[in-house]
């Protein structure tokens, strides 16, 4: 029995609705008194797209109901639990979950990275909802894969993944402390301190990097401390991540080597943060930000480097990357024939391009805005680049795959008097 089974956790006997065990009843009761049976037809609608696989989608059921309601819903934390035992409740979605799982569910996925086997019903659901599709990958070479891979786009397992992964696999010799790794090896990776595998600079070690992240919590100069951390954005061209793990963010193993070897000689990040009151107030001591940035209601409001004015961090960060990159941007440009503003416009192949980064997540006006931009960029056939909250933790991860591959030729770097 696997992660799709309808026999799950028992929730074919139909428990999960009738107990009264304090750990589900309230949550669930809770839940039962405003669904309804738009509700119910959500669930259909993921059932007879994704047939067994449907609850791996229980975060986008969650989303299109809160859409639907237009405000705040308390889910049951086993919202799983419920939505499966929802769809068993029903005859006739219970005969369609029941078919499809016995016609698919022994299916054999051959991985076409390392040859081993992979049933359909043991594939994770974290994965299935990614990419949506079933590609030719085991749970192992999946996950190593999804570390620096958009899986959303992912249509297939091209030569250069099982290099990379082939890599991963074999021994290096890290430049920094040039001893011999291997970063799949059982208990180099996946650390409290390094749990992704990196998506650029896999010649530096697990250790290295860990080392880094955790820093010197010993070091107490202040303006040495500053004047490094300012030394690190630099060399990024982007504002650091506050978790620290920023070295691949590098666009050169050099600069990735020398921003680690900083990184080691400080202290954590969030320790930094807090010894000078706030993670802001950190970039502005540094000289991250320059000094007449401010805080706002939803982040701050700062200059880019173009002079821009931006009102989150995540803004002027893209801002200065489309700057840096040399692809000329117009700052908040109207939708064709509304009073809606995109966050910014290029021209790229000949076509307009509009680019929104969607930060918010959790506010049903924002939500509903977001719809009605998205819907209006379909009707008029509008081009739309979307970096989603998940884009967040690496921002110049997302801006090289949704932008910079627009631009197949090598852009000229711009300065500023």
């Amino acid at each position: 029995m696997g992660y799709y089974a309808p026999s799950f956790g028992g929730l074919d006997r139909g428990w999960y609705l009738t107990t009264t065990d304090s750990r589900y009843a309230e949550e669930r009761d809770q839940c039962l008194q405003w669904w309804n049976s738009e509700c119910d037809m959500v669930l259909a609608e993921f059932l007879r797209q994704y047939g067994m696989f449907f609850s791996a989608f229980e975060q986008d059921v969650k989303a299109e109901i809160k859409a639907r309601f237009g405000r705040r819903l308390k889910f049951p934390n086993y919202f799983g639990y419920f939505i499966v035992s929802r769809v068993l409740a029903d005859p006739n979605l219970a005969q369609r979950y029941h078919g499809d799982y016995a016609r698919r569910a022994h299916l054999t996925i051959d991985c076409s990275v390392c040859n081993g086997q992979q049933t359909y019903d043991n594939i994770h659901p974290s994965l299935v909802r990614r990419t949506r599709r079933i590609l030719p990958l085991c749970n192992e070479c999946w996950f190593w894969i999804a570390e620096f891979t958009e899986l959303e786009h992912l249509t297939s397992v091209g030569d250069d993944l099982k290099e990379r992964v082939r890599r991963l696999s074999s021994p290096q010799v890290c430049p920094i402390c040039h001893r011999k790794f291997v970063w799949l090896a059982r208990g180099e990776c996946k650390t409290y301190e390094v749990p992704f595998l990196p998506g650029r600079h896999i010649e530096i070690c697990p250790q290295c990097v860990a080392t880094a992240i955790c820093g010197d919590p010993k070091n107490a100069d202040a303006d040495s401390c500053f004047t490094k951390f300012k030394r690190i954005a630099d060399l990024l061209e982007v504002i650091p991540d506050k978790s620290g793990f920023v070295y691949d963010d590098a666009d050169t193993l050099d600069v990735a080597v020398e921003v680690t070897q900083l990184m080691q000689q400080l202290p954590p990040f969030e320790v930094m943060a807090r010894s000078c009151g706030s993670w802001f107030e950190l970039l502005l001591a540094a000289g991250v930000l320059p000094p007449d940035a401010r805080k706002n209601s939803y982040g701050v409001t700062v200059k880019a480097v173009d002079g821009h004015q931006c009102f989150s961090l995540a803004e002027k960060t893209i801002d200065d990357l489309l700057f840096r990159n040399n692809i000329p941007h117009e700052k908040e440009p109207l939708y064709p024939g509304t009073a809606f503003r995109a966050d910014w416009k290029i021209s790229a192949a000949g076509r307009d391009i509009y680019i929104e980064l969607f930060g918010l997540d959790g506010d049903p006006d924002y939500a509903k805005r977001k719809r009605q931009k998205l819907a209006i960029a379909k009707k008029a056939g509008m081009s739309i680049i979307a970096i989603e909250r998940k884009d967040l933790a690496s921002l110049k991860r997302a801006f090289r795959a949704k932008i910079l591959s627009l631009f197949p030729e090598p852009t000229l770097q711009c300065t500023v008097d």
